[in-house]
């Protein structure tokens, strides 16, 4: 892990414009998207601070990092700020370039995880059905697209049963999705 994080450090310090770098900071991101420590939050933050020039996927994996922040905050209004700043930074990258999948699966993912606040359950509702509708092959080649319809069945389960048993069913599709496996391979 700790190699990771030295890693997409030393490639946003050297990040000029939208490049490899941002596709290799993407996949580190993406891969250890569950499991940054709060130190490890602060020091990819620092690296931001240093940064010249962020495009648009940079900046959504650092309105990303502000909100996932927020976790390690006891102090409410830092803990909003750090939610509220990170959201509306991902907010402006998708309104940029609204038909980006790759920016709304971030946003979706990070408002995932802070779905008790009623505003991220819109927004992660409308991002990953946005996916859902207009994802083709190529983002369902380089993501598990068996997390949108799990995530989004997880959603609907309590308000929307029907829908949710069809996105489970969907599921059934991508075998080699880690929830198709979280799922179905446990029975």
């Amino acid at each position: 892990m700790k190699k990771c994080i030295i890693v997409i450090i030393l490639l946003i310090l050297s990040i000029g414009t939208f490049s490899n770098n941002s596709i290799n900071i993407l996949n580190a991101y993406l891969k250890n998207f569950d499991s940054f420590t709060k130190k490890e939050l602060d020091n990819i933050l620092k690296s931001f601070n240093n940064a010249k020039n962020m495009d648009n996927l940079l900046k959504i994996i650092h309105g990303s990092i502000l909100v996932k922040k927020s976790r390690y905050e006891w102090f409410f209004p830092l803990k909003y700020y750090y939610i509220y700043a990170g959201m509306l930074e991902m907010k402006e990258v998708v309104k940029s370039d609204f038909d980006n999948l790759i920016y709304r699966y971030i946003r979706g993912k990070t408002a995932y995880e802070i779905i008790n606040y009623d505003f991220s359950r819109e927004i992660f509702i409308n991002d990953f059905e946005y996916i859902y509708i207009r994802a083709n092959e190529k983002f369902k080649e380089n993501y598990d697209f068996g997390e949108i319809l799990f995530k989004l069945s997880k959603i609907y389960k309590h308000n929307n049963l029907e829908r949710s048993k069809k996105l489970l069913g969907e599921l059934k599709e991508y075998k080699n999705s880690y929830y198709y496996r979280m799922i179905y391979d446990e029975k």
